[in-house]
């Protein structure tokens, strides 16, 4: 805007380029201060960027400026486990960062939002669990392979969830709020579809008899959005609880290297990543969905036609029920607690729903034969073989589990923790929202 610009223009124009001795505690403090002149109003919505560090070294002399700068609202997140912090930075202060050779990276820390299509009435039981062949196989006895939501909370409050001791959860440190709330109703949403117990009452999940173990990690609050650093702080959270498999019914339409390098590094860590195609009818990739470390799954209707609202690209690779699904919602605000929504938000939850029912039967198999597993035995629709639209098909519990047991029911490898990482993408494009559920790519902009 006019405003912006004008506010810009008294800012310093240009940091010169460190000397050789600068550390990378002094180089961010450098940057920083550039901060320091700027008005309040253009740090609290200027542009944010990933900055990632060479090693941990350059990392951690940073470390010290987190707690304060955190307070002035310039470092935004730390991500110990990346080098990384997610910061507000001016043109200048990311000049000088760039200039710093301890510096790896910085890249604009994109939007990402969460958001379903129109809200109705529940009608009757979930038509999907059948569809899925979820009611042919019954829950593990003690399953041990736990799921991880990413999303905007869950209503413990709700009687589908409450004193459901194996649901656990990690609050956003940006300040999303606490993971057992949702302002929303999506997390909740997807949640049920996934462990909604079968008590003669409310609705029935893919795990109906309330022994999945769980974990919440809440990145949306009432704004309805959050950024790629977020994402990648929630991956590390669904991590270190233990998650082997990740469920993200969000995206969008830029690709982040940062972003992809991590989900790159969960899969081929043994954890099953599995996220929504997108809900612009169109044919363009979003992402984390369009990771090639990532499912990508899209919706269809109860008649198994595509959702007309569903992604069509290359990169689909299963389908689950996703159009006008009954599931719970927040009792405050909400109604009765139960209601409908559709998107590829909504097909997601069928599919690592499955996996969750499927592998905890065969535990030693391992995430990329799941995998495998899942796109095999798929219900193929639409054009022969894989296509655009369903990928390999609607995904197929009892199926899956039966391919399973007779290809790695016992001994499967442990795999191998790696550390390699997919080489960088090209240069990325702004885009602007889109009516489904995703993400703006450069929140300077909008």
């Amino acid at each position: 805007s006019k405003a912006t610009v004008s506010v810009l223009n008294w800012l310093p124009r240009r940091v010169a380029p460190p000397p050789p001795h600068t550390t990378p505690y002094t180089m961010l403090r450098t940057a920083l201060a550039v901060l320091a002149v700027c008005p309040p109003a253009l740090a609290a919505d200027g542009a944010r960027f990933i900055v990632r560090f060479k090693d941990e070294a350059a990392h951690r002399s940073y470390a010290a400026l987190t707690v304060q700068d955190l307070a002035n609202g310039t470092i935004e997140v730390d991500l110990p486990r990346w080098h990384a912090v997610a910061a507000r930075l001016s043109d200048d202060a990311v000049a000088a960062l760039e200039a710093d050779t301890r510096v790896e990276s910085v890249e604009i820390d994109h939007r990402r939002s969460v958001q379903a299509h129109a809200e109705l009435e529940p009608r009757g039981a979930p038509y999907g669990v059948a569809m899925v062949q979820a009611d042919q196989v019954a829950e593990a006895a003690a399953p041990s392979k736990k799921l991880c939501i990413i999303d905007s909370g869950l209503d413990m409050a709700h009687p589908e969830f409450a004193g459901n001791g194996n649901i656990g959860g990690s609050d956003d440190p940006a300040g999303a709020g606490k993971w057992s709330e949702d302002a929303t109703g999506h997390g909740t949403h997807v949640a049920g579809t996934i462990i909604g117990v079968q008590d003669g009452a409310g609705v029935v999940g893919v795990n109906a008899a309330g022994r999945l173990p769980v974990h919440i990690v809440k990145v949306f609050g009432r704004r309805g959005w959050a950024y790629s650093s977020s994402m990648v702080g929630a991956l590390d959270e669904c991590v270190d609880a233990g998650a082997t498999i990740v469920s993200m019914s969000l995206g969008g339409y830029v690709r982040s290297s940062f972003e992809e390098r991590a989900y790159a590094r969960a899969a081929a860590d043994g954890v099953l990543l599995i996220a929504a195609a997108g809900n612009d009818g169109t044919t363009r990739d979003s992402y984390p969905a369009s990771y090639d470390s990532v499912v990508s799954v899209a919706a269809v209707d109860r008649r198994e036609a595509l959702a007309y609202f569903s992604q069509r690209t290359a990169q689909v690779e299963l389908a689950g029920p996703g159009q006008n699904v009954v599931s719970t919602v927040p009792l405050k605000g909400y109604g009765r607690g139960y209601g409908t929504k559709s998107g590829t938000s909504m097909a997601t939850p069928y599919v690592s729903g499955v996996a969750a029912l499927v592998w905890n039967h065969v535990p030693a198999c391992t995430a990329a034969e799941v995998r495998r597993a899942l796109g095999a035995t798929a219900k193929d629709l639409g054009d022969a073989g894989r296509d655009h639209s369903f990928g390999h098909g609607l995904v197929q519990a009892r199926a899956a589990l039966d391919a399973l047991q007779a290809s790695c029911g016992a001994g499967a490898a442990t795999p191998t923790p790696s550390t390699a990482e997919p080489t960088p993408p090209g240069q990325c494009t702004d885009v602007t929202v889109d009516g489904g559920a995703w993400y703006v790519s450069n929140p300077y902009y909008d």
